[in-house]
């Protein structure tokens, strides 16, 4: 993994109007395969989409896609650029199986993806619901399947580095970049900001927001974001998971060295299928009833029973819970699940049974319309002016209660705007919209702002759709990848403020769990082009890449 920070004068002022065919496949006229006849070609490759974030979650992803349409253009290929709104694009991409051809994915840093079975199993595993490419492979699956029951962390790192090793040899889709992430924030209101390092602030409770301090009389925080909450229902949310753990507790948090307790102070394994959790004293939830183990085991046994999208491939082997005392709670598994603690605890959040319990249809609740968000979080839900701001206020009875009064996150959209907002004070502190690189200039430019970077695990990456010719070739896959210039898109997408990705389908944040033995695939043009010859693919006298003869779709 290479940090690429070199400066370019790539930037948002340089970005073309938005839709239009980024495609250089002229220039390959009378190169490799110019000259065949069109006699001895295939049907043309029908121009492709790369969907990515539209720039109200940053300028960055129009700035990543553009870079790839162009390399991609160099081997014959047209591809339009489709920017989608961040939740369209979860909801029908990442999740909803709507890809149409390619997509610049992203994978934010979710505590719950430290552990391996987020990548080897959800979202590489035949049928798993955010498999967005439609790839199977079955000898691939058995081995994502095999890690995630093995609790025997050796033999399971042996497993996840072999699937690994199978999913590198058929490249269904790879990494980019993992973003170097950034927060500026205004000094001379506010101190001891932590870094949330790996984990960005928008998806961890924690740092820096439990730690902060108030230099002055205004002890509401105001965070300059974007809009990417469709609802404050846990169960269907699925862009703003983070955000709705400032006001729902989960059993555990994650940091990426230990597991940390939450709203679960203690937890044993009983036995290979058995999980005990016992429940912090003097909880209570945000319209001050108690939050019991009888509160806990309905939220389990709901979740179960709905299986919500979002946190459906957490469940793995999860049939329910049964309470214990009134602080202790059992949850029952079919099979072991390597990953119960770091994967499914951190991310299951406990629900008064006072107000669930009467919800015909929970998944498509509005709790806002019953004034019913009610949690046990160190927040407390107040307003949600759509597209304008989020209030949420200190829940004084948590045991991490921060020492101020709330959070005001507006949400601007656009970096511009963020900018601004950080300008003339309306914001105190600023993450993500605004990249890393405008952060780090601002702070250098005014002495009441400071910056601070930090390395994550979001993850970057190229995505294809196997149900549809030429994505479920592995050669046209192979050319692709090689084609694929991970170090430009650090440079010119994130200017600089990114790690390349190293190989594989785990990131190597995650430490032993990634395979560093993978063969590096270098970025080539001429070796895609000689690859795709060698399979059959030629060029018309345009540069237009075809179909080997007589194949199409």
């Amino acid at each position: 993994m290479r940090r690429a920070r070199t400066r370019t004068s790539s930037g948002p002022g340089s970005l073309r109007l938005l839709g239009v065919t980024v495609a250089t496949f002229g220039l390959l006229a009378g190169c490799t395969g110019g000259d065949q006849s069109d006699q001895n070609l295939g049907e043309i490759v029908p121009p492709m989409s790369i969907v990515y974030y539209a720039p109200d979650a940053g300028p960055t992803y129009e700035q990543s896609a553009r870079v790839l349409a162009e390399d991609f253009g160099e081997i014959g290929l047209q591809v339009d650029l489709q920017p989608m709104q961040q939740t369209k694009m979860v909801d029908e991409v990442h999740v909803g199986g709507n890809l149409e051809d390619l997509a610049l994915g992203s994978w934010g840093g979710d505590p719950d993806r430290l552990d391996p079975s987020f990548w080897v199993f959800d979202l590489s595993a035949c049928d798993s619901d955010r498999n967005a490419v439609k790839w199977c492979d079955q000898g691939y699956t058995q081995l994502a399947q095999q890690q995630a029951t093995t609790l025997d962390e050796n033999e399971r790192k042996d497993l996840v580095w072999q699937a690994q090793e199978e999913f590198q040899s058929k490249l269904p889709w790879w990494p980019i970049s993992h973003e170097v992430q950034g927060i500026v924030y205004n000094s001379e209101r506010w101190e001891n900001i932590t870094a949330p390092e790996p984990i960005p602030p928008h998806e961890t409770v924690i740092d820096p927001w439990l730690q902060m301090q108030p230099l002055s009389d205004d002890r509401v925080i105001d965070w300059a974001y974007y809009e990417d909450v469709s609802t404050y229902n846990p169960l269907a949310e699925t862009t703003s998971k983070g955000w709705i753990r400032f006001v729902y507790d989960t059993f555990l948090r994650f940091d990426g060295e230990e597991l940390i307790p939450w709203a679960a102070e203690s937890w044993d394994a009983v036995d290979d299928t058995t999980i005990e959790l016992q429940l912090r004293d003097g909880m209570t939830f945000h319209d001050g009833r108690p939050v019991t183990a009888e509160d806990a085991v309905f939220s389990i046994n709901l979740v179960v029973d709905q299986q919500p999208p979002s946190v459906a491939d957490a469940l793995h082997g999860v049939e329910g819970a049964e309470q214990v005392d009134d602080r202790t709670l059992r949850i029952n598994l079919s099979e072991p699940n390597a990953g119960i603690f770091r994967q499914t605890l951190t991310q299951l959040w406990i629900l008064p049974k006072h107000i669930w319990e009467g919800v015909s249809d929970p998944l498509n609740w509005d709790p806002i319309r019953e004034n019913a968000v009610i949690g046990s979080g160190p927040f407390a839900f107040e307003s949600w002016e759509p597209n304008q701001q989020h209030v949420l206020t200190t829940h004084t009875d948590h045991w991490e209660a921060p020492d101020y009064d709330g959070i005001r996150r507006l949400s601007l959209g656009q970096a511009d705007a963020v900018r601004t907002a950080m300008l003339d004070g309306t914001a105190d502190i600023a993450s993500d919209v605004l990249p890393a690189a405008s952060m780090q200039d601002l702070a250098e430019e005014e002495d009441h702002l400071e910056f601070m970077e930090y390395p994550s695990f979001n993850t970057i990456t190229v995505w294809m759709n196997h149900e549809k010719p030429p994505f479920d070739d592995y050669e046209f896959r192979r050319a692709l990848r090689l084609a694929t210039d991970k170090e430009r898109v650090a440079l010119e997408g994130w200017l600089g403020f990114a790690e390349t990705a190293g190989e594989g389908n785990v990131p190597t944040a995650l430490g032993e769990w990634h395979n560093p033995e993978l063969e590096e695939i270098q970025f080539d043009l001429e070796q895609a082009r000689q690859a795709l010859e060698d399979a059959g693919y030629g060029w018309d006298d345009d540069g237009r890449l075809h179909f080997p003869a007589g194949g199409g779709q």
